[in-house]
């Protein structure tokens, strides 16, 4: 039903000026109140929907700028403007600053001057707000799976700093906490405690860097079902890098501030102190085995060192830790490992990899990993058949070289004819490239922007594939490409990982250079005097798919009002868009 709404919604209306990415987009709960929880309060929660061009508690998106966004919100008559600082942390968790939800101002302007510092955030004068993502615009609904960064096995002690005591609740490091078997799921089991004996499973919900420098992880308890206990959890984490102990202090609500001060410092406080690992197989001590230089270093889901290689398997749901064994054809890129999971599982297995630029990678997996190490079998073909790539890039990339474009590009979606296409390098940075539709009609009608980061790029097949970090969600993503000449090329999505297989020139974008780099200069040096659009870009075959933009088509602004009565006895000027706008957020509400 989400989705059915949510195709409805985007298929008929899309009101606004800005839009937000995909990754910001669907329904979130909230802490009801920004206010101060104390021991014994209710925690209630509050439910908001973002929307591709609208956040309807609040607003429509009205303009963007770096992580701020201005939103305007018609509901009382007249204009609102109210500036927000969001951050993306994963796709589960958006973090929110604000002046204040009960301030509004008149004009865009106004707004601008409230937006929130690094200055107001750290001094706490600008209002968290806190969004946990409840239900996705995806066909089951379900919230993305996300690795959680504690992981292995651990004992620990336990302290709630709540003033009411001075003893420890659980004083000895007797409890249990785990990762397994799903790497996403912290298991709890508290043992020896003052409260007696409990179990707990928490979902890692995303975790990041704050502005101070501090880790922060929000977690999900599914088995809250009632408002004396908190659902959602934020916490500060430090890993002792010495003997790999790890800190973790709780917030006492949903907020990342509430009685949360640092990793040590919190309302709830753990110790974790991880399990001897299990001794290793004999084999170990005999091997020279290393991985080549080239390789070593921090990648996506991969880190690489001499000997040690680290690997986390999101369709498993497991985090590897491997010890190279040996080396294998062809051309020595495969290597015999010994792997231990997180939860200490131990098996043989063998790791294919491939150079593709400097600062990109691929592997793949053993398709069986063995109980038993069998040298000859470890790394054979057979292994490897009907096995993918798995694309990584170089978290802290080193001599980027320049993306396999310059100049500008335009075209049209060929899924909405009335949407253009704008492909440009940023010829001062030829690292970076930015991707824009606007209107075809009227090109400050920006309808997405993305800016790109090249890590690399490798032809095979006849086909180029561009692996890119994608700076403004800060994702990774992969397009495969056929210049047909200096003006003409075509390009296609090919996914996370670099997907073979895919035909640019018969379901790609075609995008035709409009300018050169020296062309763009001397634009920008001497800019028109007018900006209309007299011509639309070139003609667009038919036939081709594009699967960079979802269709998109624009009617009236909205009024959020919620009553369907009004709502049904309107004047026809504000449509039956605006009307099934209103049925989808009541139908949303309700679920």
């Amino acid at each position: 039903m989400i989705n059915l709404l949510f195709l409805l919604f985007t298929s008929n209306y899309v009101a606004g000026v800005c839009y937000f990415p995909v990754e910001y987009q669907g329904i979130f709960a909230t802490q009801s109140s920004i206010s101060t929880i104390s021991e014994g309060s209710l925690h209630q929660y509050s439910q908001v929907t973002i929307l591709p061009d609208a956040i309807p508690v609040w607003g429509v998106c009205h303009k963007k700028f770096n992580n701020n966004v201005i939103l305007r919100d018609p509901t009382a008559g007249d204009d609102c403007f109210r500036c927000f600082q969001i951050s993306l942390h994963s796709r589960n968790v958006i973090q929110i600053y604000t002046e204040g939800l009960n301030k509004c101002y008149s004009t865009e302007l106004a707004a601008h001057q409230t937006c929130p510092t690094l200055h107001s955030v750290k001094t706490k004068r600008a209002s968290e707000i806190m969004l946990y993502k409840s239900r996705s615009f995806t066909q089951d609904g379900l919230i993305d799976r996300v690795f959680c960064p504690i992981n292995g096995r651990f004992r620990f002690t336990y302290d709630v700093n709540d003033g009411t005591e001075s003893s420890v609740e659980c004083p000895e490091a007797t409890s249990e906490l785990s990762n397994c078997p799903r790497g996403s799921e912290l298991q709890l089991r508290f043992r020896r405690c003052s409260f007696g004996e409990l179990n707990m499973g928490l979902r890692c919900l995303g975790d990041w860097e704050g502005h101070e420098g501090h880790k922060y992880l929000a977690l999900w308890d599914p088995a809250v079902t009632t408002d004396t206990q908190p659902r959602y959890r934020c916490a500060m984490y430090s890993v002792e890098s010495a003997t790999g102990r790890v800190f973790v202090s709780f917030s006492i609500d949903a907020t990342c501030t509430n009685h949360l001060h640092s990793p040590w410092d919190g309302y709830e406080a753990m110790v974790l102190t991880p399990l001897p690992p299990p001794t290793p197989p004999t084999i170990l001590h005999t091997t020279a085995c290393a991985f080549p230089r080239w390789a070593q270093g921090s990648w996506q889901h991969l880190q690489i060192d001499a000997k040690e290689l680290w690997v986390q398997d999101d369709g498993a749901d497991k985090k590897y830790q491997t010890l190279c064994l040996s080396q294998h054809a062809p051309h020595g890129e495969r290597y015999a490992l010994y792997s231990k999971t997180q939860c200490g599982d131990e098996e043989f297995s063998c790791i294919w990899i491939k150079k593709r630029a400097v600062n990109v990678i691929e592997y793949q997996m053993a398709a069986y990993p063995s109980a038993q190490y069998n040298a000859s079998r470890v790394c054979s073909d057979d292994m490897f058949r009907g096995q993918e790539w798995s694309t990584q890039g170089r978290l802290d990339p080193e001599n980027l070289s320049g993306c396999p474009i310059t100049g500008e590009y335009t075209g049209v979606i060929p899924d909405a004819q009335e949407l253009c296409a704008r492909l440009s390098s940023v010829c001062s940075d030829p690292q970076h490239m930015h991707y824009t539709v606007h209107s075809c009609f009227n090109h400050s009608e920006i309808y997405e922007e993305r800016e790109y980061r090249c890590l690399g790029q490798w032809s095979e097949g006849g086909v180029m594939y561009t692996y890119t970090h994608r700076r403004d969600v800060d994702t990774y993503e992969c397009f495969a490409g056929v210049v047909v000449n200096t003006n003409e090329i075509f390009i296609i999505e090919a996914g996370t990982s670099c997907k073979r297989g895919l035909q640019p020139l018969a379901y790609g974008m075609k995008l035709v250079r409009q300018a050169t780099c020296s062309e763009i200069e001397a634009r920008s040096s001497n800019p028109p005097t007018s900006l209309e659009v007299t011509s639309l870009p070139p003609w667009w075959p038919p036939t081709t798919k594009n699967t960079w933009i979802k269709k998109t088509v624009t009617t009236n602004t909205p009024t959020w009002n919620n009553e369907i009565a009004r709502a049904a006895h309107s004047s026809s000027t504000r449509g039956c868009s605006e009307l099934l706008l209103m049925l989808t957020l009541l139908l949303l509400a309700a679920l």
